[in-house]
């Protein structure tokens, strides 16, 4: 029999236990999803800029602690990087993806 391979909801109600930045809801994960196009961009363009709801926001991030991030999302495997979150929801004022 195969192994399972989860999805990246799965990954991500894992990882809302332990980070208080994820809401834990299917809500919170579209939302999460902008923003983690958002953060991929953001890598590819080399850039700490970027906009959300039209709004125009300068990120503390640094490309490497994106890809940590990134990586965490897609492994559902808990890192203090995620909780780097933090700074997107200070900038944009949502309080939790």
């Amino acid at each position: 029999m195969g192994r399972h391979v989860r999805s990246p909801y799965e990954n991500y109600i894992l990882l809302s236990e332990r980070c208080k930045y994820l809401a834990g809801t299917y809500p919170g994960f579209v939302r999460l999803k902008e923003i983690v196009g958002i953060l991929t961009r953001m890598t590819s363009k080399h850039s700490n800029t970027y906009t959300y709801n039209g709004e125009m926001y300068v990120s503390k991030l640094t490309p490497n602690e994106i890809s940590k991030i990134q990586n965490s999302l897609e492994t559902g495997t808990y890192s203090s990087d995620i909780d780097k979150l933090r700074y997107i929801c200070i900038d944009t004022g949502v309080r939790s993806f």
